[in-house]
């Protein structure tokens, strides 16, 4: 009976039980051990919220289908488990194979040590980044698709092709400016230096 309400709990993530409350499934997700360069596996445990204690009629059909009874035998037994789990909870503690201790606390309320359950379906996954030196892919540019190789000798060239226009226009002006300081040295700063210096003859 224990093994086909753990069955029922995990598929459903819960289960509740009359007189104890609802057993749920809680998960907890996996997490980088940058140490060790892996993510964890994710593990479960259970919690119990003793509020609602009315089982769902799911649970009886499940159970009579899974051990071949009438529904009403599902009801009987599903009671019977959870008075006899009372009892024990009453005389100190019940343990639940696979769920845990249950017992109850200062107040009175029921309370749930939970098992730990890492499912073998889920497994530590590597977590070393993976680098691919000079591996080749294929890309889409515009209506082509190119390789990457192709696509890095395209960006090569191009960064080669560099303009050397602005060099010269620097060349120039510098040019320029040398000229113009040479020529009002010789001819001297004032405003007739800027003139025709040649003399005209009247005859």
């Amino acid at each position: 009976m224990q093994d086909a309400l753990f069955q029922y709990l995990i598929l459903n993530k819960q289960i509740s039980l009359p007189g104890i409350g609802i057993i749920q499934l809680q998960k907890k997700s996996s997490e980088l051990d940058f140490g060790n360069k892996v993510f964890t596996a994710p593990v479960y445990n259970f919690c119990i919220d003793s509020e609602n204690e009315t089982p769902s009629k799911k649970l009886f059909s499940w159970l009579a289908g899974r051990l071949h009874i009438t529904d009403w035998d599902a009801i009987r037994m599903v009671n019977d488990f959870a008075f006899d789990l009372k009892n024990k909870i009453s005389d100190g503690k019940a343990i639940w194979e696979q769920v845990g201790t249950l017992r109850r606390d200062d107040k009175g309320n029921i309370i749930l040590d939970s098992s730990i359950i890492q499912l073998d379906s889920e497994m530590v996954v590597p977590a070393e980044k993976v680098l691919r030196v000079k591996a080749e892919h294929t890309v889409r540019v515009g209506e082509m698709e190119k390789t990457s190789a192709e696509m890095e000798e395209y960006f090569t060239e191009a960064a080669e092709k560099k303009d050397y226009g602005w060099v010269i226009a620097i060349i120039i002006t510098v040019l320029s400016v040398m000229f113009v300081g040479w020529y009002l040295s010789e001819n001297g700063v004032n405003p007739g230096s800027a003139g025709n210096q040649s003399h005209i003859n009247n005859k």
